[in-house]
């Protein structure tokens, strides 16, 4: 049975004055309070939501946005659900499991429109695919849990790989204790490239699991009594993810003051890979951060298969994404 996702729940985008009001010391009046929780610390990934922040374009919506720093204990999906947030960024895999418990949280733009987690191996490992990869009695440097791992698993056996825990560092990968390890294209390879060690990546996203990531989401109760400020808000983030792949150099030198163990080397460089990930065929044709329903239901049917979620799942998350209108007079589409 394939997982379909219910589009029971419709926004209408009416215009309202009501929603989070507050406006923060020093902030123009009129100005509307917006809080945003990362989901881990400064660095490209989020150079959109930087640049729109410090070229003014969510000053110039009427926004006073703050970003909440993240981290590896931050739980951003859970404090936008709450609603003690009003924005938060999440993974899809996450929003579709909280939104199917009940979870009152809604994607309006996704960062990256291709899945850039991967799997590193040296420049001159005997592996030359994936597949070859898993179906060996290689040593992963990885979480054997996460979704993408079930995935792989699932695709191509792993039973013969050894798994050991992946703690951030990159010093068993270098050393040669691990054959391979997980990573983000736009993270570890680009620092094992600055620390001159050659490797390759292969990506997850070819092997047919490919998740929105780094998604935006917002409280249900924001985007129903306040849909012009979202609105307002991913238009200046569209803005903010052009102007940034356009010329990421300012607003990398203010990442690298919030985050100094991000160098200026790491930044220029990883800042250089994100577009192969951020644009694409749709977003050409629509805008930065779109999304289609047909990707969600394809990521509800494969949590279905890996066992992330029920059968009857998907039905109960609702619609869970929405993409504000790009212009005045669109009326923005959950499809």
């Amino acid at each position: 049975m394939s997982a379909r996702l219910s589009l029971a729940l419709v926004f209408a985008m009416a215009l309202c004055a009501a929603g989070c009001e507050d406006a923060a010391p020093g902030a123009k009046p009129g100005d509307t309070k917006v809080r945003v929780q990362l989901n881990w610390f400064p660095e490209p990934e989020f150079g959109g939501l930087y640049e729109a922040k410090r070229r003014g374009l969510f000053e110039t919506a009427g926004l006073d946005v703050e970003f909440l720093k993240g981290g590896p204990d931050v739980p951003a999906p859970q404090m936008v659900a709450s609603g003690r947030v009003e924005f938060a960024i999440v993974s899809g895999p996450q929003l579709l499991t909280l939104r199917s418990q009940g979870g009152a949280i809604t994607g309006v733009f996704s960062t990256f429109q291709k899945y850039p987690r991967g799997i590193a191996v040296h420049e001159n490992s005997k592996y030359e695919t994936l597949e070859q990869l898993w179906k060996s009695s290689a040593t992963v440097m990885g979480q054997d849990g996460l979704a993408f791992m079930k995935w792989l698993n699932l695709k191509f056996g792993g039973q013969e790989l050894a798994f050991v825990p992946y703690s951030g560092s990159l010093a068993p990968f270098i050393s040669g204790k691990v054959d391979a390890m997980q990573c983000f294209a736009t993270a570890e390879q680009v620092q094992l490239e600055i620390d001159g060690i050659p490797s390759r990546v292969f990506l997850v996203a070819d092997t047919g699991y490919d998740p929105y990531v780094t998604v935006i989401a917002v409280n249900d109760s924001v985007l129903k009594e306040n849909p012009e400020m979202v609105s307002s808000f991913v238009s200046a983030l569209r803005e903010g993810w052009r102007s940034y792949l356009d010329a990421p150099e300012k607003t990398n030198e203010l990442l690298h003051e919030l985050n100094p163990d991000m160098t200026p080397a790491v930044l220029k460089l990883s800042s250089s890979r994100l577009g192969r990930f951020v644009e694409s065929d749709l977003t050409q044709r629509k805008s930065i951060g779109w999304m289609e329903l047909r990707r969600w239901n394809t990521l509800a049917s494969q949590l279905v298969e890996l066992g992330e979620l029920s059968e009857d799942d998907p039905e109960k998350a609702g619609t869970v994404f929405f993409n504000p209108p790009i212009r005045p007079d669109d009326t923005g589409t959950g499809r």
